[in-house]
């Protein structure tokens, strides 16, 4: 995505050179909608302007879910990285093929060197 100013401005105020770097780095490869848990991964992602976020946990099933973003073509799936978290993603690989989703992985793999076991730990750079 395009970072504009406010997040630039955002970024600049994370004290942790390394970690600033890898979140700039996850923020610009965000493409395509991304798939959180829960409402608690979803707002340290809006913080940073991130909006076409899909949450799991919002009363739908899993399949309802996936049937409902199924115009999309490429998907993140920024699941926590607990067993949890896992066992989602896992299920979600399992639907994706039925509706010709596939995982734009990149986005998580730049996420997971920032080594925070939950999507809402984002807040703690904040």
């Amino acid at each position: 995505m395009e970072l504009s100013d406010e997040v630039l401005d955002k970024l600049a105020d994370i004290g942790d050179m390394e970690k600033r770097g890898i979140l700039e780095e996850f923020l610009r490869s965000v493409r395509n909608p991304v798939i959180v848990e829960g409402e608690s991964d979803a707002k340290p992602l809006g913080y940073f302007s991130v909006e076409d976020v899909i949450i799991l946990n919002k009363g739908q099933s899993m399949l309802q879910t996936v049937e409902a973003i199924h115009e999309n073509t490429h998907i993140i799936i920024l699941t926590d990285f607990d067993q949890h978290g896992k066992e989602l993603r896992k299920q979600l690989h399992t639907l994706f093929p039925h509706y010709a989703l596939l995982e734009d992985k990149r986005p998580r793999e730049i996420f997971a060197r920032l080594r925070l076991n939950h999507v809402e730990d984002l807040k703690s750079l904040i």
